[in-house]
């Protein structure tokens, strides 16, 4: 992982949303009538991307409109975000664009949801407030601050390089973005939002994989069957239900 971050550091890089040159096109996964609107980042690692969600959207069709935001810099020729800073900001700004006016609700599922709670953050300072942040099996703490073999880190990097070895998919500009973007990331602390937080918990572990530090903030939570990963695969209709459910009992008057 060393190497991958030093190798991220001479990739090309954009400082602010106006040096984006081409941002990241928002991929509509469902259309429905329930609102607020669901807008989602991908995890951080070197296979993810719109295609996490494919089936999470497909679940909640019909039912409540889902968008996909991709994080810049895991394509050929996209630049990373030169700082954690022009990160959010430039994710924050596609929210918004995405948004289209109505209310909305920032979803990320493992490391994506810190992408989630940073933005939150970040529009909360602006004066904008989502209507919720909900983390599929998120954790901070030891990942965080960038310690490579902390229990957190663990099931998102050690897991994903088991998982690209079984795939071709795993270029070397996704993995030196998935290095670039954990060091962004590092030493970075989750602060409270006035917006409702829900954490849904993975109801199994990985094998062999000490489970992580809960998210400390203050949150609702559910446990949804599926490990780490396969929450948003083979049991992503049982997720996707319970978040809309959730959203449902607690949307805004």
């Amino acid at each position: 992982m060393a190497l991958l971050t030093i190798a991220s550091r001479f990739r090309e890089v954009f400082d602010s949303t106006d040096t984006l040159r081409t941002p990241p096109t928002a991929v509509n996964v469902a259309t429905g009538p329930a609102r607020p609107r669901l807008i989602c980042f991908p995890s951080l690692s070197a296979l993810s991307g719109p295609h996490e969600y494919a089936r999470f959207g497909s679940s909640l069709q019909g039912l409540r409109d889902v968008w996909v935001l991709p994080n810049p810099g895991f394509l050929p020729r996209e630049a990373l975000p030169a700082t954690l800073e022009a990160f959010v900001s430039a994710q924050a700004a596609a929210a918004l664009g995405c948004s289209g006016d109505e209310p909305f609700v920032l979803l990320g599922r493992s490391a994506g949801g810190w992408v989630a709670q940073a933005v939150a953050e970040y529009l909360e300072r602006a004066g904008v407030r989502p209507s919720a942040v909900v983390l599929v099996d998120t954790f901070a703490g030891d990942s965080v601050s960038g310690a490579e073999d902390g229990p957190a880190l663990s099931p998102m990097t050690v897991g994903m390089l088991d998982k690209a070895a079984q795939f071709a998919s795993a270029e070397t500009d996704r993995l030196m973005a998935m290095a670039g973007y954990l060091d962004r990331f590092s030493g970075w602390e989750p602060s409270e939002l006035s917006a409702p937080t829900l954490l849904v918990r993975a109801g199994d572990g990985l094998p062999g994989i000490e489970a992580a530090e809960p998210w400390s903030l203050p949150h609702s939570e559910v446990t949804v069957p599926g490990d780490h990963f396969s929450v948003l695969e083979e049991h992503a209709r049982t997720t996707a239900l319970a978040v809309h459910a959730w959203l449902s009992e607690h949307r805004s008057p």
